[in-house]
């Protein structure tokens, strides 16, 4: 199953939908806001998601059950901007950025919208955690100085260290199942690409590499195979799915819009 939001009309914006692999397309949520980034809990039972309001860039971090129900606000935070939730592999927390401190960080909270801590304290933009395998370490789109890098933080605050160092931008950062690679955006070459690069940011390399169309928003499928939006200059979007080298590609016809996940 995949999560993803769509606008299937103007009026209804963005909604999140699940989708079967044989197909079968469900629509989860059907409120007046969009509603978007859907993420996944490591039992698949619960989905977070984005609410954002009607005007403005604010957000609230939800969660509802796989079927669409019992849905939750876990932020709680009028006129703060609070988004990409992302669930640690044992599910005890989710990870997310918000602006509740003054500038865009990485926090972290219970999966019941307790405890909530600040992660990150750079004063600057933090944002779409992915988890190490191992729960020990996040990396997250960071922009430094005014360049957007791949960043990698430990799960208790500590030892924050950049793992690219481009003048390009460098976004939306996907952990693989392994734990040995990190795909990621990139528009270095001149378009937007997918690059994998080790998990300590070693040998990155162009996945994708293909000036005609854009992909973005990778993410990994639960056996070790990589996918990612892709798009031209018009024409529909798909999901791209490949092989972690790059190989074996077939194409999802997903109307997928920003983030999507895969179950467990």
């Amino acid at each position: 199953m995949i999560a993803y939001a769509a606008e299937t009309s103007p009026e209804t914006g963005l909604d999140v939908y699940v989708r079967s692999p044989e197909g079968r397309r469900k629509r989860l949520t059907s409120g007046p806001l969009d509603e978007f980034s859907p993420a996944w809990s490591p039992d698949g039972r619960t989905i977070a998601y984005r609410i954002n309001p009607e005007r403005g860039d604010e957000g609230e971090i939800w969660t509802m059950s796989a079927s669409g129900k019992r849905e939750r606000n876990l932020t709680r935070s009028p006129g703060v901007a609070d988004w990409s939730p992302a669930y640690s592999p044992d599910g005890a927390e989710i990870a997310y950025m918000s602006d509740a401190g003054g500038t865009n960080e990485l926090w972290i909270m219970g999966a019941d919208g307790s405890g909530k801590r600040q992660l990150t304290e750079a004063g600057e933009l933090s944002e779409y955690p992915s988890w190490s395998p191992d729960g020990r370490d996040l990396a997250f789109g960071a922009v430094r100085g005014g360049d957007f890098e791949i960043a990698r933080i430990g799960r208790d605050g500590q030892g924050p260290v950049n793992l690219t160092d481009n003048p390009a931008r460098d976004q939306w950062p996907a952990w693989s199942p392994d734990g040995e690679l990190i795909a990621f955006m990139s528009d270095r070459d001149g378009n937007d690409d997918v690059f994998v690069m080790g998990a300590d940011g070693s040998q990155p390399h162009n996945l994708t590499n293909t000036p005609r169309w854009h992909e973005a928003h990778p993410s990994w499928t639960r056996d070790g195979r990589l996918s990612f939006l892709r798009f031209g200059e018009s024409g529909p979007v798909t999901v791209r799915v490949v092989r972690a080298d790059g190989s074996r590609p077939h194409d999802l016809a997903v109307d997928a819009a920003f983030v999507f996940d895969w179950t467990p």
